[in-house]
């Protein structure tokens, strides 16, 4: 396992009973945010109207991951030769509880080149932690945005990958990522959550006529790409998924040290959505959030998760967040040095096991988001254990700002060279 960084932040004592008072506060903001991010919103964004309605995120007895619960068509911007169906389905948390899920399953009706018609399980990047962000939705807008109340900004900017892919005549099956089913808030960056989702998509659509024999690729970059890590490092959870090969770009595979790294630039944002995904994991994390965060904090956590990825950049951009702790110490060093999270971004840390399959791990030199350097440990504890790596790292030079240029540029500069790795792969 690739180890976390040395704390440098010493924990100042919050009373338990301080910290525990919180908790129905989250409990109100988790479930205010979302009727905030919802509905008032809603009407400014007219595609809306044709989105699929299931039910939020519940808990599931009786039915096995990958088991399919509901289905609809969606229009796919750009998808003419496709057919788009949004998929509710079943799958496992990380800590063994099944809930529901949301994704996609588009079925490419271009030639395909060589052999079976294959699949890719896709495993976005991250868009936003609010329902009305999720991809499965906003392929079906492209891109829209709303002036009512805080600007917020829905935009597809994975469908360049997506429709390559269609075009090419490979099938494509995303997952939005699971929600906890008492906040509502999105698993967000819980690795193994996401691997699973991922996988009983697949599952899921086997239920719509995906064909057993259709070879299967795996694709993910940034929040993607620790999912489709952790569903290879987990393999056994879903035995009868066999990727043939997966690309892998700039994984969050140590997530404590993404939140360092990215605070005061233009996507801080990504801290609030962070928290979200940590605060749902237990009560005692909760519990150690909540009371290390001051008024200020909270209201950036209750804007970000409001809004889509893009939108962040208007509520925390360019914003460090030592004004978000008591303890006036930027929050991604502080959560570092609390116990209980600490625990969980071991647990979710890549490295622990390989690939058994092909992989295009890939990373950036001057990454503004995800640092290069946990990328290069993790190619290198894969390949300790024996994993087949093809490992590519783009030099574009370092622009200034701290945009996230030099996350996102990367990943759209390669991507018909990665796709085309990727296929190649399928067609063997």
């Amino acid at each position: 396992m690739i180890g976390r960084r040395a704390s440098r932040v010493h924990r100042a004592g919050v009373g338990s009973t301080l910290a525990r008072a919180w908790l129905p506060l989250a409990h109100e903001v988790g479930r205010g945010v979302l009727r905030r991010g919802n509905q008032p919103a809603r009407p400014s964004f007219a595609e809306w109207d044709a989105e699929p309605s299931f039910s939020d995120a519940t808990w599931v007895i009786g039915q096995p991951p990958g088991s399919l619960l509901g289905e609809a068509p969606m229009r796919l911007v750009g998808g003419s030769r496709v057919t788009a169906t949004r998929m509710e389905y079943v799958t496992t948390d990380a800590r063994g509880r099944t809930i529901t899920a949301t994704g996609a399953y588009l079925r490419s009706h271009s030639p395909w080149r060589g052999g079976p018609r294959p699949v890719i399980g896709f495993a976005p990047s991250t868009q936003g932690v609010a329902p009305h962000c999720d991809p499965s939705f906003s392929m079906s807008v492209g891109m829209s945005v709303s002036l009512r109340g805080p600007v917020d900004i829905v935009a597809s900017y994975e469908l360049p990958a997506i429709t390559a892919m269609l075009a090419a005549g490979a099938h494509v099956v995303l997952t939005d990522y699971p929600r906890d089913p008492d906040f509502g808030w999105q698993l967000y960056c819980d690795h193994p959550s996401g691997g699973n989702a991922l996988l009983d998509a697949l599952r899921a659509a086997r239920h719509l006529g995906l064909p057993l024999s259709a070879p299967i690729g795996l694709w993910g970059f940034s929040q993607g790409g620790a999912a489709v890590g952790m569903a290879l490092e987990r393999a056994s959870y879903a035995p009868d998924i066999a990727p043939v090969a997966a690309v892998i770009g700039a994984p969050p595979a140590r997530l404590d040290a993404v939140l360092a790294h990215v605070d005061g630039s233009l996507v801080t944002g990504v801290l609030s959505y962070a928290v979200a995904g940590l605060m749902v994991a237990s009560a005692d994390i909760r519990a150690e959030i909540l009371g290390a965060l001051t008024r200020e904090g909270l209201d950036h956590f209750t804007a970000d998760i409001a809004t889509c990825a893009v939108s962040s950049v208007f509520t925390s951009g360019w914003r460090g967040t030592h004004r978000w702790t008591h303890q006036g110490v930027p929050l991604g060093e502080l959560l570092d040095d609390l116990p209980h999270v600490a625990a969980e971004f071991d647990a979710r840390a890549l490295g622990r096991a390989s690939p058994t399959v092909p992989v295009l791990l890939w990373g950036s030199r001057h990454d503004d988001v995800v640092p290069i350097a946990q990328v290069r440990e993790l190619r290198a504890a894969w390949r300790r254990q024996g994993a087949d790596l093809t490992w590519f790292e783009d030099r574009t030079p370092r622009i200034p700002g701290r945009t996230g240029a030099n996350h996102f540029g990367p990943y759209y500069r390669h991507l018909a060279r990665h796709v085309g790795w990727l296929l190649d792969e399928l067609r063997r």
